[in-house]
């Protein structure tokens, strides 16, 4: 099986394509007018952690919940 990623960076936004065997498995796309952006502060509520990734994923309102790694919370955080 063959897979290949394309990818449109364009000013107005990105496309991603996933292609197994020259099909289309999967294609996400995001404009640059999304509303949300890295570095945006938002009030949301753990889902799901996954200590083996040290990560959690959290709900903050859109369709898709929100991946936050340990190391995106502060330096002054530290693990127990």
């Amino acid at each position: 099986m063959t897979k290949e990623l394309i990818i449109n960076a364009a000013p107005q936004g990105v496309e991603i394509a996933l292609l197994e065997d020259k099909k289309l498995v999967e294609l996400h796309s995001e404009k640059t007018d999304a509303n949300f952006a890295v570095g945006d502060l938002y009030l949301g509520r753990v889902k799901k952690l996954i200590p083996g990734l040290n990560a959690a994923f959290v709900d903050i309102g859109f369709e898709k919940d929100a991946f936050l790694h340990y190391t995106d919370l502060s330096p002054m955080y530290e693990l127990s």
